[in-house]
């Protein structure tokens, strides 16, 4: 009798410890990075679907720093999960944690190049470049992922595609949408424009256009119309497959 009581008991710690095993969930998503400084070095800490944005995120809260970011195309399930129950957006990126350390002192292009090259040594999803553009601009662009065979693959990003937009008069949100447009059927991929100071967008004239150039050249000519210090975040949906275009203003200090 004592012996089948042990071998209960023995069978109900071992159900329990298996229990916890399947049931223990990672650590949550932080909202933003955590950021600590000494006197020589940042030390940002972030945990996102995408804590390469979530890194750059802390830069420019810190510094000001109005930087550009283009999601690449992820395709493979190496480089997206499962939300369960949401319906609206059943899957996410990839993301987790992502620590980096940036000298306190460093200029913009090499901190933004020193967070790059260390995020694309982890193993979140996506690969990333940073390019210089005009009027001392900085773009975050993803160029590759993981393809259909589980191999990092290079892509042509989004607002590389070079559209012809006839030059006339119109709101800023009527060109941003002729932009999507236009990159969206080269690329037979959504653009939709997301999050957006859209009541002003929709109220700003400019005269922009072009014959064959890039998109991110003419988005970037639509947000220098304003006059206001907006950055955009070029989001890929895996759900929609489809991308989302998010304009922010960078915060008056």
């Amino acid at each position: 009798m004592k012996l089948m009581w042990r071998l209960s008991f023995l069978g109900a710690i071992c159900i329990f410890q298996a229990f916890a095993q399947t049931t223990e969930k990672p650590a949550p998503y932080q909202k933003q990075a955590v950021v600590a400084q000494n006197a020589d070095t940042i030390h940002i800490s972030a945990n996102s679907p995408r804590p390469l944005l979530q890194t750059l995120d802390a830069l420019q809260q810190k510094f000001g720093w109005a930087v550009d970011y283009e999601d690449p195309r992820y395709i493979s399930h190496m480089d997206y999960v499962d939300v369960p129950g949401d319906e609206t957006r059943p899957q996410m990126p990839a993301g987790g944690s992502f620590t980096v350390d940036v000298p306190a002192k460093a200029a913009e292009a090499d901190a933004l190049r020193l967070v790059v090259d260390s995020y694309n040594q982890s193993k979140n999803p996506g690969r990333f470049e940073v390019r210089p553009g005009e009027q001392n601009r900085f773009y975050v662009v993803g160029t590759g992922a993981h393809d259909g065979k589980g191999s990092i693959s290079s892509q042509q990003a989004l607002l590389d595609i070079s559209v012809t937009i006839p030059t006339r008069q119109r709101t800023i949100a009527e060109t941003i949408s002729l932009i999507c447009g236009a990159a969206a059927k080269q690329t037979h991929t959504t653009v939709t424009l997301g999050v957006s100071p859209r009541n002003f967008l929709e109220h700003a004239p400019a005269k922009i256009g072009g014959n064959r150039v890039p998109a991110r050249e003419l988005l970037l000519q639509c947000l220098a119309a304003t006059h206001r210090n907006l950055y955009w975040r070029l989001l890929f949906d895996p759900s929609s497959k489809g991308y989302f275009l998010d304009i922010h203003a960078v915060p008056r200090s």
